[in-house]
């Protein structure tokens, strides 16, 4: 150890010696960096950076050395043998080539053991190659301990390096690799110089061809020049280029890619961030605006979505355009937008935020040759009234936004506690319903089809109802509309047609039954079959059901609908138009459509007698039935002179209170005399 003490301290320049500490300590750490890229690295790149590790490796240890060397002074003339210089700097970026190989393609957890013990050898290699260059007059001798020594070191030290390189605990266990890279090339550098005692010899000649101490420093200036320089702007231009990947990987995943305005991931995290802000600044607010674009659906429908594209587009630039520096927008899906506005001052601060917002999308959108008028539907929800989580303030926004879109009056709606009462009482009732079926809570109840002249009942149209464990009795006007914003409709529908068709099976008498048939119901991929599963179970005629459809179910997908419906034809099985004159009736759909049946609705029939314009709604309607040669229907007669009129004007079938209320299975079967059949499994 005082030897080495020595061999530093006395033989050796300082300032040399800290130019080689210089050199070694900007290699090293420039050699750690790229040597966790090349772990990181796949494909060609992985290759690309082994070589370059390599040669920033190999450079390191070759200039730190050579320095080293010209900075120690034997006080005697003495060079550099050319070609065991150049062999040395071969050494050394092959042992480095090596190394970083098996940290790069080793399959196993040890491999920093391989590649730091082939660092620490080709450092030793190359050190006593380079010294094997070294010439003086004079014989050198060598300490063979000292030697083992310095190799073990290089290797002990290299194992540790590599292994901080491979296996970092934490993002700064790079300055841990380098500084024993650093260690491992100086202990064994200077342990390995001490290993050496030289013995003067006259008669020992310097040979001619010699590298002096002035064009070795030349040449070690311009490899570690050129190849620091190629390292570090090679370093400096990838870790540019992934900072600008990466850049554009997060712009990617934060925003819409057709908007390009910020999407749900976005606005979470800004909602995250507001959130925090107004727990730790009591004087800050923030208003919220969740946005609904109004009948976009039709845009798609009429124009194409590719017309709907650019009026997402265009309704998108106007929002980030008039936002200002406290304002953010965000796309969260569909035609669905959020509007944050931070410094809010009052709850008019707010309201004015939000008119400003639905003032942007309302003007005219021209694409093409269409001229689309987009209007929105507006909820605001503000840190002042509604609470400081975002989370929470973004749904009573929504809800707001559902008042906005349900009230035909206004476009912009604020939210109150009213709104999340009502919120949570139909969510309960959303989840009583998903169990209603399963527990017994439904009931049908059938209400009479007449004929007018004779007044005999021809057939009864099923109705459901809810019996509700603790609401009582729960109206289809309330609950259905639930059911087919859920999908839940789906099964209670089935539900209804399978009931329905076994209990009319049971009847001795050939009255028809008429079952409703909601539009989710008609665009089930299985509903053809479940229908023939049903008739076969129940073992009902065909020609005895009859579904009733709404004018809603054929329009958005009409050549599906009448492909259904040409199947349900073709089974036997009638088909009615429910609510006539409520929808989209037109001539088209009763001349495309194979209906039996048109039903025209109660409001037209309610006192027909003594309003002129209810009459002459009627009378068209008979006279369109009797064109195409459909019988008409005339629903909610209540009254002996509401049933003359319909009578007088030849309309032969009518459904009413005036033949009695509704009545429960044990009625109805009380009107035939029940039959005993066989039901199948």
């Amino acid at each position: 150890m005082y030897r080495v003490f020595e061999c530093i301290t006395q033989e050796h320049d300082y300032w040399l010696v800290a130019v080689a500490a210089f050199v070694c300590i900007a290699g090293s750490s420039l050699t750690v960096l790229t040597l966790r890229r090349l772990i990181a690295a796949n494909g060609p790149r992985k290759k690309v950076q082994l070589g370059m590790s390599a040669l920033i490796t190999g450079a390191t240890i070759w200039s730190t050395h050579f320095i080293a060397m010209l900075a120690y002074d034997p006080g005697v003339e003495h060079g550099y043998e050319p070609v065991f210089t150049g062999l040395s700097l071969g050494i050394a970026v092959a042992g480095a080539l090596a190394a970083n190989a098996f940290l790069a393609f080793g399959n196993g957890q040890s491999n920093y053991i391989f590649a730091g013990a082939g660092f620490g050898l080709t450092v030793s290699v190359m050190h006593y190659t380079g010294m094997s260059a070294y010439q003086l007059p004079g014989e050198v001798i060598w300490h063979l301990d000292t030697l083992v020594a310095s190799v073990a070191l290089g290797v002990g030290i290299g194992i540790g390096s590599y292994h901080r390189i491979m296996k970092p605990a934490t993002r700064f266990c790079w300055l841990g690799g380098a500084a024993l890279m650093v260690l491992a090339i100086c202990t064994m550098h200077f342990t390995g110089m001490s290993a050496i005692e030289i013995r003067l010899n006259s008669t020992f000649a310097v040979p001619p061809q010699l590298l002096s101490d002035m064009v070795l420093g030349m040449l070690i200036l311009s490899v570690v020049t050129l190849i620091l320089f190629i390292g570090f702007s090679a370093f400096n231009i990838e870790t540019n280029l992934e900072r600008e990947a990466v850049a554009r990987l997060e712009y990617t995943v934060l925003h819409d890619h057709l908007t390009q305005l910020p999407n749900r991931l976005h606005l979470k995290r800004k909602l995250d961030e507001l959130s925090k802000r107004l727990a730790s600044d009591a004087t800050a607010n923030v208003a919220v605006v969740s946005i609904d674009l109004d009948l976009f659906k039709q845009v798609n429908d009429v124009h194409g979505h590719q017309v709907g594209d650019q009026v997402l587009k265009e309704v998108s630039l106007r929002l980030k355009n008039c936002f200002g520096e406290n304002e953010f927008v965000a796309r969260i899906g569909g035609d669905e937008f959020v509007a944050l506005k931070t410094d809010v001052e009052d709850t008019d601060d707010a309201i004015d935020f939000a008119n400003l917002t639905y003032g942007a999308i309302i003007p005219t959108i021209h694409e093409g040759n269409c001229a689309i008028n987009m209007s929105a539907s507006l909820g605001i929800a503000t840190s002042m009234n509604d609470g400081s989580d975002m989370n929470q303030l973004l749904q009573k926004s929504d809800l707001a936004m559902f008042r906005a879109k349900q009230d035909p009056d206004r476009n912009i709606c604020q939210y109150d506690a009213d709104m999340d009462m009502k919120f949570r009482e139909k969510n309960n009732l959303i989840r009583d319903l998903r169990h209603a079926s399963s527990n017994d809570q439904f009931e049908l109840i059938y209400q009479l089809q007449n004929e007018v002249k004779s007044r005999e009942p021809i057939g009864c149209e099923v109705l459901l109802r809810w019996c509700h464990p603790t609401k009582g009795i729960i109206s289809p006007d309330e609950f259905i509309p639930i059911a087919e914003e859920t999908g839940l409709i789906q099964d209670i529908g089935l539900w209804v047609l399978r009931t329905a068709c076994i209990e009319a099976a049971s009847w001795s008498s050939s009255l028809k039954i008429a079952v409703n048939v909601a539009p989710q119901q008609l665009s089930q991929p299985t509903f053809i079959e479940d229908l023939l599963d049903i008739l076969m179970e129940s073992r009902l005629p065909p020609e005895r059901l009859e579904l009733e459809i709404t004018e809603a179910s054929v329009i958005h997908d009409q050549a599906l609908a009448l492909k259904v419906l040409k199947k349900i034809k073709g089974m036997g099985v009638r088909i009615a138009m429910d609510d006539f004159g409520t929808g989209y009736s037109s001539l088209a759909m009763l001349q495309t459509f194979p209906f039996d049946k048109i039903k025209i609705d109660r409001s037209f029939v309610q006192d027909l007698h003594l309003n002129h314009q209810r009459a002459a709604i009627f009378r068209s309607t008979l006279s369109l039935g009797q064109a195409f040669g459909i019988p008409v229907l005339a629903e909610g007669v209540e009254t002996e002179d509401e049933l003359s009129f319909l009578n007088a004007e030849g309309c032969t079938l009518v459904q009413g209170f005036y033949f009695g209320q509704p009545m429960s299975s044990e009625a109805i079967r009380g009107i035939t005399t029940p039959i005993k059949i066989s039901r199948a499994s």
